[in-house]
């Protein structure tokens, strides 16, 4: 009963988006703009007043963290031995590589850890979420410009522009300064953000439902589900023996595998199209993940 009561929330708010998408409630155009909202204002908001507010001296807190990184870096390893196993054509590199690790903490992790785990989950997650989403857009670009084609752009200027400029990470950055200054957020102004970011959490996952279409697959099916598999499938389990290892409490693990069930962050398709990679891949990297995660996320709650 736990179990329906935290994730059938969660599936409930994907549906509702896609139905919404479905009937055409909404102006042709309109979640786009709704996940502008969410991305660029509701979860930065969550995010300042959240890391501004946490322990960063919290063992569990630093634990999840070095379990995400620790599978993450697992995960990239995994996605390049599969590029040789498989053949992964060369200008699908980059796509392959970052599909298969780059999960969407923001967008799924948080609504999925709040309804799951309630407050204290979410507040335990935000510390490592802040240092994930740092390195997931660092690395990401790297890898898109590395197996670019013929990208020339300068890879610190590219990580300027299509990774520190990133709203979520400026408002970890805002977060973690007022956190380390012991600057105390103003009543009428953390209210304001709590608001805001407690919005964001359901118009995420209805944003998230009504784009999935899986009408628009195309293209090395095959390959794609191969980055999936490693992303939804394998970084969790991996997850779950690495946070083991490294003794993390019943909660702090079930976040730190929720965060790894992930599906690929949509973001990664738009990068691997501004910075010359396979879009097409990209996009079946994400839906894909999207709807396989929904399995590895009820899992993830059910046997943790």
């Amino acid at each position: 009963m736990v179990v329906l009561e935290s994730i059938v929330p969660v599936l409930i708010l994907i549906a509702f988006g896609k139905f919404l998408s479905v009937r055409k409630f909404f102006p042709e155009g309109f979640f786009k703009e709704l996940n502008r909202l969410t991305y660029f204002w509701g979860l930065p908001a969550l995010l300042i007043y959240k890391v501004a507010e946490i322990d960063l001296t919290n063992d569990s807190g630093i634990g999840i963290l070095y379990t995400l990184l620790i599978v993450i870096v697992a995960s990239m390893v995994i996605g390049y031995a599969c590029v040789f196993i498989f053949k992964v054509p060369r200008d699908s590199i980059g796509s392959f590589i970052q599909g298969s690790y780059r999960g969407n903490l923001a967008f799924v992790g948080f609504p999925v850890v709040f309804f799951a785990l309630g407050t204290e989950g979410l507040d335990l997650g935000m510390f490592a979420s802040g240092f994930c989403i740092l390195f997931y857009n660092i690395t990401g670009v790297l890898i898109l410009i590395l197996h670019a084609k013929g990208q020339s752009q300068s890879p610190i200027k590219a990580i300027w522009h299509h990774g520190l400029r990133n709203p979520l990470i400026l408002a970890c950055a805002v977060g973690f300064t007022l956190n380390l200054l012991g600057i105390a957020i103003p009543v009428m102004a953390r209210r304001s953000l709590e608001s805001v970011g407690q919005l964001a959490l359901p118009l995420a996952l209805i944003g998230l439902g009504s784009g999935l279409r899986l009408s628009e697959l195309k293209g090395q099916i095959g390959l794609s589900m191969v980055a999936t598999g490693i992303n939804v499938a394998i970084s969790p389990v991996l997850g779950y023996f690495v946070g083991r290892w490294l003794g993390l409490d019943a909660v702090s693990l079930k976040v730190a595998v929720i965060f790894l069930a992930c599906p690929t962050a949509i973001f990664s398709y738009v990068l691997a199209d501004i910075l010359g990679n396979d879009v097409v891949m990209a996009r079946n990297i994400v839906i894909l993940s999207t709807v396989f995660s929904i399995v590895s996320l009820v899992l993830a709650v059910a046997l943790l």
